[in-house]
C-alpha cells in the first residue's frame, strides 16, 4: 500500500516480485544494438495499427501478430500495456526486435534475426512512490509539467474535486501537494497510468484534500478536516460485469471501446447519482436505451443508461443531492440483461468511472482514513491550521 511505502524513511520505491519464465538472452531489449521506439497503447489501438503508423510493412506486421498470438491473445491488448520496438538501420520498415509489456510485468520478446518464436521474460518493475507541493503560479498543466508530475493530474483533480472547485477559474495562488504512485522500468520508462493516492488543494480560506482508495471506496473528500463526501457505486451491491475500455460487444460480437463500467443487477434495482449535480437529458438514445445525464459542473458528466424506468420528477433542470434515487436497473437498448451502463465524462471525453467518479455520499471516516491522512500530511510538510473557513 502507498501510505504503508510513505512510513519507511527514504522509501521511494516498491518492487513487484520478479521471476523469469525463460532466462536466455537477458539483454535483448537493454543491449546497444539500436534505439528502441516506444508506445503505449491507448484506447483503440491494435498491434497492427501501431506498426502500421511506425512504417513496418504488412508482412512482417503479419508475422508479429502471428508469433505473438501463440502466447497472447492480442484482442486482450488494453491501455497501459506498452509496445516497443527496433528497425534496420538499412531499413527502418523491416523490425529487427519487438516487445510487448503487459501489465503483470510479462515482456513477449521477438527477435526478427532469427527464426521467430516469442520468449517470455518476467521484466523488474518498481512501484515509485512520489510526492510535490507547488504555488500554483501558472495553468495547472503547466505547473504540473514544470514540476515533473504527470499532466493528466489536471483532469483527475477536476473530476475529484468536482462540485467543490472549478478549475477554470484559479486565481494562480492557490496551492497544491500531491502524493501518487507509478510504474518504471529499470530503465525509468513509465509504464501505465500513475494514480494519485493524496492531493490537497488550498483555496482562498478553505483545504480541500483527497484520499484515494479500492474500487469498492475509490475516494474521499475532506474540507478544512472534516470528510464531506465519500465516493459510491450507482448501484449498491451490485457486481461489476465489464470495465472501461476495449471490449468484445456482447450482442454485437466484435471489438468496440466500451465507454463505461456495467454493474449487473436485477431489474428495478434502485440507481443514484454518484454527485450532486443537475440533469442535463432523460429520454432514450439509441443503444443506451433510457439513459440519464447529469451535469457535475467543471465539465464533468455522469450517464446512467439501460434503465427500465425513470424516478418521478426526473427531468432536464431538476437538481439532484449526492445518493439521490435517478431510476431503476434495466435491459433497455443494446444489452444482453440487466445492467447499468454507468459513464464519465469529462468536457464530453468518456474517462474510467472506476477511478474519476464524482463524489457522493457523506458517511463517517475510519480510523484508517484518519491515519492515512495524517501520514499524508506528514509527507507533504503540511499541519492543519485551524479552521479558517468564511461564514455562511
Amino acid at each position: 500500500m502507498i501510505f504503508q511505502a510513505l512510513l519507511t524513511a527514504g522509501a521511494i520505491a516498491v518492487t513487484t516480485s520478479v521471476y523469469v519464465e525463460t532466462p536466455a538472452e537477458p539483454s535483448l531489449l537493454t543491449e546497444e544494438v539500436a534505439p528502441m521506439s516506444r508506445h503505449e497503447v491507448v484506447p483503440g489501438d491494435t498491434l497492427d495499427s501501431i506498426l502500421a503508423h511506425a512504417g513496418i510493412g504488412v508482412p512482417l506486421r503479419t508475422e508479429a501478430a502471428l508469433a505473438i498470438s501463440d502466447v497472447f491473445d492480442l484482442s486482450a491488448l488494453s491501455p497501459g500495456q506498452l509496445l516497443r520496438w527496433s528497425v534496420s538501420s538499412d531499413d527502418p520498415s523491416q523490425l529487427e526486435r519487438l516487445s510487448l509489456l503487459t501489465r503483470d510485468g510479462t515482456d513477449i520478446i521477438l527477435d526478427f534475426t532469427k527464426p521467430l518464436e516469442a520468449s517470455l521474460t518476467k521484466t523488474e518493475i518498481l512501484r515509485r512512490v512520489r510526492r510535490e507541493t507547488f504555488v500554483l503560479d501558472d495553468s495547472l498543466f503547466q505547473a504540473l509539467a514544470t514540476h515533473n508530475a504527470p499532466e493528466s493530474f489536471a483532469v483527475d483533480l477536476a473530476a475529484l474535486l468536482a462540485g467543490q472547485i472549478d478549475f477554470r477559474d484559479l486565481e494562480g495562488t492557490e496551492r497544491i501537494a500531491l502524493i501518487w504512485s507509478e510504474n518504471v522500468l529499470p530503465d525509468e520508462t513509465i509504464v501505465g497510468e500513475p494514480q494519485i493516492a493524496y492531493a490537497r488543494v488550498e483555496k482562498d480560506a478553505d483545504i480541500f484534500e483527497v484520499l484515494t482508495g479500492s474500487v469498492e471506496q475509490p475516494f474521499i473528500l475532506f474540507r478544512n478536516g472534516t470528510l464531506v463526501q465519500q465516493s459510491a457505486r450507482p448501484v449498491a451491491g451490485a457486481r461489476l460485469s465489464s470495465v472501461f475500455g476495449k471490449r468484445r460487444h456482447p450482442v454485437l460480437g466484435t471489438q468496440r471501446m466500451h465507454t463505461g463500467v456495467d454493474y449487473a443487477a436485477p431489474t428495478g434495482t434502485p440507481v443514484s447519482v454518484t454527485g450532486a449535480g443537475t440533469v442535463l437529458f432523460a429520454g432514450t438514445i439509441r443503444g443506451y436505451g433510457r439513459t440519464i445525464d447529469v451535469d457535475h459542473g467543471a465539465g464533468v458528466l455522469t450517464r446512467y443508461a439501460h434503465l427500465s424506468r425513470f424516478e418521478d420528477g426526473i427531468a432536464p433542470g431538476v437538481e439532484l443531492n449526492a445518493g439521490a434515487r435517478v431510476g431503476d436497473v434495466g435491459a433497455t437498448g443494446l444489452v444482453s440483461g440487466p445492467n447499468l451502463h454507468y459513464e464519465v465524462r469529462i468536457d464530453g471525453k468518456p474517462t474510467d468511472p472506476i477511478r474519476k467518479a464524482p463524489a457522493a455520499r457523506t458517511v463517517m471516516p475510519t480510523p484508517a482514513d484518519h491515519v492515512m491522512l495524517t501520514i499524508a500530511r506528514l509527507t507533504t510538510g503540511y499541519f492543519l491550521r485551524p479552521n479558517t473557513s468564511k461564514k455562511s
